[in-house]
């Protein structure tokens, strides 16, 4: 049985009954930081897409008495709780055992699912031993959720109103179960409210310069009932709004949702790169195939850290053409053609050596862009003229080329992460701009 839901007006306090769901991470791997914890990052991620409030969420050993005891908090604070993790074949994986005794039901032969197994290994050539057949003993009174992406099935428990759901940890099998099983289940069992999110990517300019920016209409956001939130990461800011309310009111609320966005966008305008998902690399590329134009890029400090920033994008080859990573002086010399004047008078970390650089890819490469960093990232090599963070920057176009110097503080990998966004900033603003002005010729 779900809870029952209380109407309310659009704009005012949302009295709709939030439904609130409990994530459990199971894995010795994931305490002691040998494994990364991505799965619950992805839950709730898709959960809250989907209406839910993600009450809490907790990482647990594969301990009988632990997974019970969560159990018990994540019972006693939400609708439904999550599990990951703990299904395998191998002796230490306790999680169906402990959810047989939990929920008072024994383990039982499965033969449906014994014979899937069989046939996923068969058709993968490998040995199906009798370990493997033993992942088809299940708990009896539970609903079984097929996982045709590996052998270990989930679990679905229903108890007092309450669901409890349990998911082989790896993160591609969890996907396809939570996409194909769990989140349409969830849907039928439970009645949930509509929740919205837009999200607007920023770069260049940090929260709290956007925060004065738009002040006078955030001030009036909680009266219609939108949030909004700032996500900030080094070079970049996210800012989030959300809406919230019955699901009758749908409509209404992708009206709102979509009218506030415009208005942020617009206040915002010269810092604005994306929109959802779209992060910085993303946003240059798509410019860049928009304009049919290309790229390459030259790093010193950067170490091939924009490069690797923009192959990351699916379908970068488009645009992207490739790097020349010159750590050293003679690269920066011999391969883009700096003059060893410009070094020896200048030295790397200058206007002159990344102005030649960004222009010596560009011609090299034959791209319409060049762009190129050169710094002194540290800990060691700073000077009183050249501190460690300070970083030169420059890109070159077919209108000419242009330099920026920068200081990204004193640690070595955020001094790295910030140059590269910064960099990637500054090309799709002069992208942009050029589109601009050929548009007003």
């Amino acid at each position: 049985m779900s809870r029952p839901l209380k109407a309310a007006p659009l704009g005012a306090a949302f009295l709709l009954q939030h439904m609130r769901i409990h994530l459990i991470s199971i894995g010795d791997e994931l305490l002691i930081g040998q494994t990364v914890n991505t799965n619950a990052a992805w839950m709730g991620r898709e959960l809250t897409l989907e209406g839910w409030v993600v009450s809490g969420t907790e990482v647990i050993a594969d301990k009988p008495k632990d997974i019970v005891d969560a159990l018990d908090r994540g019972l006693a604070s939400a609708d439904a709780v999550l599990i990951t993790g703990g299904l395998g074949p191998t002796k230490d994986d306790v999680t169906k055992h402990v959810l047989a005794s939990y929920f008072d039901t024994p383990l039982v032969m499965h033969e449906p699912i014994a014979k899937a197994i069989e046939a996923w290994f068969n058709s993968r050539n490998v040995p199906f031993l009798e370990v493997n057949r033993l992942q088809a003993m299940l708990p009896e009174d539970c609903t079984v959720l097929p996982n045709p992406l590996g052998t270990a099935s989930g679990m679905w428990f229903e108890r007092g109103g309450h669901v409890v759901v349990s998911m082989p940890g790896v993160p591609y099998e969890m996907e396809g179960l939570m996409t194909q099983e769990v989140l349409p289940r969830l849907q039928e069992h439970f009645e949930l409210p509509t929740t919205l999110y837009e999200t607007v990517v920023t770069a260049g300019i940090g929260e709290s310069s956007l925060s004065a920016l738009v002040e006078p209409w955030e001030n009036g956001l909680s009266e219609k009932g939108v949030s909004l939130a700032y996500l900030p990461s080094p070079g970049q800011v996210k800012m989030r709004l959300g809406v919230h309310g019955p699901a009758s009111d749908r409509e209404k609320l992708e009206a709102l949702i979509a009218s506030e966005t415009e208005t942020l966008v617009k206040l915002i305008a010269p810092h604005v790169v994306g929109r959802g998902n779209m992060d910085i690399p993303g946003a240059v590329l798509k410019l860049l195939r928009k304009h049919d134009q290309t790229v390459a890029t030259a790093e010193s400090c950067t170490g091939g850290a924009v490069a690797q920033m923009l192959t990351g994008v699916s379908g970068a080859s488009a645009s992207y053409l490739g790097s020349v990573v010159a750590y050293d002086n003679r690269v920066k010399s011999d391969v883009l053609g700096v003059p060893e004047s410009a070094l020896e008078t200048h030295g790397a970390v200058s206007e002159v050596v990344v102005l030649a650089m960004a222009e010596g890819v560009r011609q090299r490469l034959g791209t319409t862009w060049g762009v190129s960093t050169s710094g002194v990232a540290g800990p060691s090599g700073g000077t009183e003229d050249k501190p460690v963070g300070m970083v030169w920057m420059a890109i070159a176009g077919p209108h000419g080329c242009r330099a920026w110097v920068h200081r990204f503080g004193s640690q070595r990998a955020r001094i790295v992460q910030r140059a590269s966004r910064r960099i990637l900033t500054h090309l799709y603003q002069e992208v942009k701009n050029q589109g601009a002005s050929a548009l007003e010729e």
